[in-house]
């Protein structure tokens, strides 16, 4: 079993069209995060669990 990290690749594009060629693009590479706006990043980041306990 392999037990290094997985990268994720976070990616910003305004527009669901781009996000879209994106995602079909980067399929199978890495797990991709694609958001519209640098906003809605800061949102999922801050919503995150708190894994301390």
């Amino acid at each position: 079993m392999d037990d290094d990290p997985t990268p994720l690749l976070i990616a910003v594009a305004t527009s669901p069209a781009e996000r879209l060629r994106l995602a079909e693009r980067l399929e199978g590479i890495a797990p991709v995060l694609l958001v519209s706006d640098l906003d809605e990043l800061r949102r999922l980041l801050s919503t995150a669990p708190d894994e301390s306990g």
